[in-house]
């Protein structure tokens, strides 16, 4: 599978999810539910916790029935309302797609390693963060996919027999799984190094983003030490007084006061972050 750089062409405005994410794509018929239940099992035999999310592309669709309890709840202000049973319990949020972002509906999953989405090509289509499963039903489906797709695309797949580089999904589902399982650890690796940057994209690396910086060290194109931060790091502290006396803080705490105060000072006007930055703040009561 060939390696996208991300961050190439990437607007300043699109931020990373906080756990990778596949989207199987395609039109109707196309065989997506047969690709997310193959990969879905595999996964979890593998010992991954996925989670799923399907666009359903019916006008004013309702999970829940009029005239039923939850409905009546909702009808009443209530939102979200919860149902539980003895065997599964169900969140109802009073808000679709239009008011739904792919950020917005990572928050509603508690824990898990990859979110697998089903549908949702408006959004995901342009996103270089998703990695792209596609299902066709003909070649000139995969050639139109193929010029509206930014960013990873794992594999174009079929349920009929198409040729290369099209995959058959009743042949190939061990390579789907493969290359689902290679992007879900490469993300995974780049997340984990950008938590270990400052994430305030100031630029003084070479990198626009500390994103890019995070792909770059992954891919062995640089070091956690081209980051200008942290290269003055060792060199910083972070000192906290409360009426005079100092209140003693562990690494944790000083790294985290560090770049939190930082990052909201860069995004003010005329301000530009170096790293080496001597900085006081004084918290006075009025008299």
């Amino acid at each position: 599978m060939p390696t996208t750089f991300l961050c190439e062409g990437a607007e300043m405005g699109e931020r990373p999810t906080r756990i990778p994410v596949i989207a199987v794509i395609g039109y109707k018929e196309s065989g997506k539910t047969t690709v997310i239940e193959g990969l879905t099992s595999r996964l979890t035999e593998r010992g991954y916790s996925v989670a799923t999310a399907k666009h359903i592309d019916q006008k004013g669709f309702r999970i829940d029935k009029e005239g039923k309890d939850t409905w009546r709840h909702a009808a009443s202000g209530a939102n979200p309302v919860i149902a539980v049973s003895d065997v599964e319990t169900a969140v109802i949020h009073r808000r679709g797609l239009g008011a739904l972002n792919l950020r917005s509906l990572l928050g509603l999953i508690p824990k898990a390693d990859l979110l697998i989405l089903e549908g949702f090509s408006k959004i995901v289509l342009g996103d270089k963060h998703i990695g792209k499963i596609v299902c066709v039903r003909t070649l000139r489906e995969y050639e139109d996919f193929r010029r509206r797709i930014r960013g990873e695309a794992l594999a174009f797949c079929s349920l009929e027999t198409l040729g290369e580089p099209i995959l058959s999904v009743k042949e190939n589902l061990s390579t789907l799984t493969e290359r689902a399982i290679e992007y879900v650890e490469r993300r995974k690796s780049i997340l984990e190094i950008l938590d270990s940057l400052p994430n305030l994209d100031c630029g003084k690396c070479q990198y626009r983003r500390c994103e890019c910086l995070a792909e770059a060290i992954h891919d062995g194109r640089a070091k956690l030490d081209d980051c200008v931060l942290i290269k003055v790091r060792p060199k910083l502290k972070t000192r906290i007084t409360l009426n005079g006396v100092e209140v003693h803080i562990n690494p944790f705490i000083s790294e985290i006061v560090r770049r939190s105060v930082l990052g909201m000072i860069s995004t003010l006007k005329g301000v530009e972050i170096r790293g080496d930055e001597t900085l006081q703040i004084e918290i006075s009561q009025k008299k």
